[in-house]
């Protein structure tokens, strides 16, 4: 039986003309089985579920092909319910299939990547590769999985194959800059954004990620640029707007960048980011608002609760700046928590060492200065010089 047009356009996701010749199907024979699964995914991708299973409903009772269809957009609804383990049950069930459907097994590798377990997804997602190799989203959900387990050529090789199949496809520009520039490759990443950029011209992800890259390269004014770029697609969209507040900062325009984190605070829509910039610019203000800057930094550690960066700052303005009765203590309460969210940092782990000394608890400080000696040349050197100097004191 020869696969309908519909089918096609849906797998190489032309959505809208899938949509189309699905419809037109539908209409000419409402009792179309396929024209009625295709209506169904569409459903699902619209998030509608209850559409979705009323053309389920219609299509029952085909071919055992069409059961199999019907089954994987099922597995589909109940994945957007959030019913993960029904969800990978049944396409770990449908993998039994024949003939094989890619579907089931890229179905069931999303799931098991979702749940950390990249080694089984990866088995199944280069399953659902082999079956069919011109699926755009199975490389580049093969990709992402294959970055994970640290095997990064044959990752950049599958989105590569994805973003040669589907030029469109968006996240595949994002996760390859963001791999990029992981690498410190920010030349190669800031090429590939463009290129996603042509495509997609405005895209506030992309726009998004160019900033930070052009940033991270030192072209300061083509940051900004793409920054405001963002702000006038997305004028109220809070992370457009707090990432263009943080380059005001920058740019030591404390006014205009404490404007935009207030209108988004009277929005009820602050970040963790805008609050961040706040309590930066409250310290470096002339006179400072120390004060000020210790609730913003409060604020944006709650409204990010797996981001150190706030409590490992708001720990170092208590330790170096603030006096008063508690405020050791609450130094302490601030790293301790920067160093729960993020145990490999080594910034939190000397700072609490430090206000350690502070407090009268030298095995503590010793401890923890030990500790992040013991990671050798992955420390930073003005890192290392500081530890050695806090132990030497020590002993």
């Amino acid at each position: 039986m020869s696969t309908p047009r519909f089918e096609a356009l849906l797998k190489s996701g032309d959505v809208q003309q899938a949509r189309e010749e699905a419809e037109g199907a539908f209409r000419r024979n409402p009792a179309d089985r396929r024209a009625l699964i295709a209506l169904a995914k569409l459903a699902v991708l619209d998030g509608e579920a209850t559409k979705a299973e009323s053309y389920l409903q219609k299509a029952a009772g085909g071919t055992a092909e069409d059961e199999v269809d019907v089954g994987l957009v099922r597995a589909s609804l109940l994945m957007q319910r959030g019913e993960a383990g029904p969800a990978q049950a049944l396409y770990s069930k449908l993998t039994q299939s024949q003939p094989p459907r890619a579907e089931a097994f890229y179905g069931l590798g999303f799931l098991l990547a979702e749940a950390g377990d990249n080694t089984a997804a990866c088995a199944a997602l280069e399953r659902a590769v082999q079956l069919e190799p011109e699926g755009a989203v199975y490389h580049f959900q093969l990709a992402r999985v294959l970055f994970a387990l640290a095997r990064l050529k044959e990752a950049f090789q599958h989105l590569e194959q994805s973003l040669r199949l589907n030029p469109g496809h968006v996240p595949s520009y994002l996760v390859f800059a963001i791999a990029l520039q992981a690498g410190g490759e920010l030349e190669a990443a800031e090429d590939i954004l463009r290129q996603g950029l042509k495509v997609a011209p405005d895209e506030p992800h992309l726009l998004k990620a160019l900033s930070n890259v052009l940033a991270g390269k030192g072209d300061f004014p083509g940051a900004v640029e793409a920054a405001e770029t963002l702000a006038r697609v997305q004028p109220d969209h809070p992370s457009a707007l707090s990432n263009l507040a943080r380059f005001r900062m920058a740019q030591r325009n404390f006014p205009e960048a404490l404007a935009l984190c207030r209108k988004l605070s009277e929005r009820g829509q602050a970040t963790s980011l805008s609050r961040s910039v706040e309590a930066m610019i409250y310290e470096t203000q002339e006179p400072p608002d120390l004060k000020a800057a210790v609730a913003a930094w409060r604020s944006a550690m709650k409204l990010d609760p797996q981001d150190w960066g706030p409590a490992n700052n708001l720990g170092l303005l208590l330790l170096t700046r603030m006096e008063g009765p508690d405020v050791q203590k609450q130094a302490k309460e601030a790293l301790e928590e920067a160093l729960r969210r993020a145990p490999e940092q080594p910034e939190p782990q000397l700072n609490l060492a430090l206000v350690s000394v502070q407090l009268g608890d030298k095995a503590r400080a010793k401890a923890l200065t030990q500790a992040l000696l013991s990671r050798g040349a992955s420390l930073a050197p003005e890192l290392k010089e500081q530890a050695e100097r806090l132990l030497k004191q020590l002993d």
